[in-house]
């Protein structure tokens, strides 16, 4: 059975707008924008490239190192708004639209009680999204037991409870944000694509309960709610909460992995005041290190994205996009 998982969050946050990371506030102002330029200058080159090789898998692989690139800047020069909704929001964003993204990234989501928070943890709605529609995966390929009528029956509830799990985790977690928000019209976009609207779903999910029987995990608030009994829906804007990060929480120089490039970054924050401190792992990035490409990816505004080397290009592609596609691997977009 074929499920197609369409990008339900591509506007968390923002609503209609691509998010833009600003460097206002920053530990490290003018690291972070001397960052980001060098970030927009390799990727234009890419992009060109890409174009003069009509590679649309080199135009994938120049976006997605686009996206690393920024916000491991962000993450060296501007440590202490990792919490707000802008970078959460960019986040997510980077996870909707490169096909091999996936987590752990940098600072994602916002640990519960972190300073300077956004209003709504939108990471932990995104997650619990993105959790519901895998497990409704899991569990229409489980339904294979009994007779056909029954297991068409089982799969529906399955697909009821993955968008009620979705719905729910929106207003489970974030009660009193506007759900539009954060995610609503992409649930409703779900909806649509799995053919189960809510407001049909009441009976489904009293017969089979999503927890109990088809096997999902709890869900924010405790209550998978259908079209009847949800809640009135919260009217506040995003906006950022009060307290001040002092210090990054993976301390002064850190490496993490990413899983989507297996290259190892290594970042020294900067603007961190003396003690501020200490050397740790797991959470932002400025050299890269891997099997398949070193060089800078961010630093403390010097290149930003480097240059692969020690992996093949494909045949004929040359220059800095070809050695993006080579770093990647084979991304696989499938256009239906």
């Amino acid at each position: 059975m074929v499920r197609i998982l369409l990008p339900i969050f591509a506007a968390i946050g923002v609503a209609t707008a691509v998010v833009q990371l600003t460097t206002t506030g920053c530990s490290d102002s003018s690291g972070l924008q001397t960052c980001l330029n060098a970030v927009t200058a390799l990727t234009s080159k890419c992009l060109n490239q890409a174009d003069a090789d009509a590679s649309q898998l080199e135009t994938v692989a120049c976006g997605c190192t686009n996206y690393i690139s920024s916000y491991n800047c962000y993450a060296s020069h501007c440590w202490n708004r990792v919490n707000e909704c802008e970078y959460q929001s960019y986040i997510i964003e980077y996870l909707i639209n490169c096909p091999t993204a996936k987590t752990p990234v940098p600072y994602f989501p916002t640990p519960k009680g972190a300073p300077a928070a956004c209003s709504c943890n939108v990471g932990e709605v995104y997650e619990a999204i993105t959790g519901s529609i895998s497990q409704g995966t899991t569990c229409v390929n489980n339904q294979n037991g009994g007779d056909a009528f029954t297991n068409v029956q089982r799969i529906q509830g399955c697909e009821c409870c993955e968008v009620s799990a979705a719905l729910s985790s929106i207003y489970g977690i974030c009660p009193t944000t506007d759900p539009t928000l954060i995610g609503l019209n992409q649930v409703q976009s779900l909806e649509t694509n799995l053919n189960t609207p809510i407001n049909s779903c009441a009976p489904y999910i009293a017969k089979y309960p999503c927890e109990s029987d088809l096997g999902f995990p709890a869900v924010a608030g405790g209550t998978f709610y259908d079209a009847a009994n949800l809640p009135a829906s919260g009217t506040a804007t995003l906006s950022n909460g009060p307290g001040t990060v002092t210090a990054p929480a993976s301390g002064s120089v850190f490496t993490y992995t990413n899983p989507a490039d297996s290259q190892v970054y290594v970042i020294s924050a900067a603007g961190v005041k003396a003690g501020g401190g200490d050397s740790g792992s797991g959470n932002a990035a400025a050299t890269t290190t891997g099997s398949s490409g070193s060089g800078s990816s961010g630093g403390s505004g010097g290149s930003s994205g480097g240059t692969a080397t020690g992996g093949a290009a494909s045949p004929g592609k040359t220059g800095v996009a070809g050695q993006v596609s080579a770093r990647w691997g084979l991304l696989v977009v499938a256009v239906l």
